[in-house]
């Protein structure tokens, strides 16, 4: 009877010790599972990212380059004037060249095949200038006088606006990666600010 009773107050004392230890109650042992450091607030663990997570921009279906909508080449600053206020003249001759205001013109675009201009001038704002558009108006009414000189044949006189004149080409890419054209042409957009210039 002696040895039972020693036996249950060794039990009570280690118990007891193993709850002071740890600092309180609670588990003595909590420590040995510790919380995932890669863990949600559910603690699931976060699902790892694919291997691509990190690739920018489509990837052709076919393993080649994304198919732009337009490809523009050639691009070079120009003169884009207005047709019906172009006026032209002889060495000597004083031409003279007038507009109201909300006059409006546009720029001209070639193509092989017809295609809507928005797409066009979309692509050209995109990778030109933001500024390029299809057609301009005036704000004001401006006018302009010019003597073609002496050391010239002829000359001319116009409103327009400075802007930009490139080569596009609408296409794809088939299965070898090989660029097949669909349509293609030519452009001159305004840009900036109409005025009148001579030549």
């Amino acid at each position: 009877m002696k040895t039972v009773l020693t036996r249950a107050r060794t039990a009570v004392a280690l118990t007891a010790f193993l709850v002071i230890g740890a600092g309180g109650t609670g588990t003595a042992f909590a420590e040995d599972f510790p919380t995932q450091v890669n863990s949600d607030q559910d603690g699931n663990p976060i699902p790892a990212a694919p291997a691509d997570a990190g690739v920018d921009g489509p990837v052709h279906t076919d393993g080649c380059p994304p198919d732009p909508a337009i490809s523009i080449t050639k691009v070079k600053s120009t003169f884009v004037g207005d047709k019906s206020k172009t006026v032209y003249g002889q060495s000597g001759v004083t031409l003279s060249v007038s507009v109201a205001k909300g006059h409006t013109w546009t720029g001209t675009i070639t193509y092989a095949a017809k295609l809507s201009e928005s797409i066009i001038v979309a692509s050209a704002e995109e990778t030109i200038s933001g500024s390029i558009s299809y057609a301009k108006t005036t704000t004001v009414t401006l006018g302009g006088t010019w003597k073609v000189p002496a050391s010239q044949k002829d000359g001319w006189l116009a409103l327009g606006s400075k802007g930009y004149s490139f080569n596009w080409e609408r296409g794809s890419y088939n299965g070898g990666c090989k660029w097949i054209v669909s349509n293609h042409g030519t452009a001159r957009l305004p840009a900036l600010a109409p005025f009148i210039a001579h030549s």
